[in-house]
């Protein structure tokens, strides 16, 4: 489970990152970061009703990329605050996973830390 340090629960944090976060897109999964003053990464995701009405389908995905991260926290550059927004046309059926697809967007806009 990520712990609660690297959780984004507030609204005004979600919306502020929304608002003043850098936007990367990949497939279908939207990445927005926004650097804070904590020094340390924190994480949030969001999954809409358009993606699926079965909160079943939506739990699973957010369960993948919670666990995604909670692996990961310390290859991420840290003073991140990441939110990972699932849009409606990303198929769960594609054979990406949805942890390929972050890994991907992250290494791609070197959001991830080298390897010494």
């Amino acid at each position: 489970m990520l712990p609660e340090k690297n959780r984004i629960r507030k609204d005004a944090d979600f919306g502020a990152i929304c608002r003043y976060g850098r936007l990367f897109s990949g497939g279908g999964l939207i990445l927005r970061v926004k650097e804070n003053k904590l020094g340390l990464v924190r994480c949030g995701v969001s999954v809409g009703l358009k993606f699926s009405p079965k909160a079943v389908v939506r739990n699973r995905i957010k369960r993948q990329i919670r666990a995604f991260f909670q692996q990961n926290l310390s290859e991420i550059e840290s003073g991140q605050d990441l939110l990972v927004i699932v849009g409606k046309n990303w198929k769960e059926k594609e054979k990406v996973s949805p942890e390929q697809e972050i890994r991907q967007i992250l290494i791609k806009n070197s959001l991830i830390k080298a390897k010494k």
